[in-house]
């Protein structure tokens, strides 16, 4: 049972020994890239608003003009 303790020791460590070594890899390039324009706002963005903020809590809390479920 030692032995196979040790073995099982051994083994690990020098997995642990091979798999922690680096390898030397070249250095990254550094390339230049131009930037892409900004998205397009998002849709609610564009739409106008109203002139304070009370109104606009009221018309957003306002109660929907078309009916929620058909029958």
């Amino acid at each position: 049972m030692l032995n196979r303790t040790k073995l099982a020791c051994v083994i690990g460590l020098l997995l642990l020994t091979c798999g922690c070594q680096s390898y030397s890899t070249p250095p990254p390039r550094v390339v230049a890239v131009g930037c892409q324009p900004p998205p397009a706002p998002a849709a609610w963005f564009m739409e106008e608003r109203e002139p304070n903020l009370t109104q606009r809590l009221l018309n957003e809390l306002s109660p929907s003009p078309e009916t929620v479920t058909k029958d």
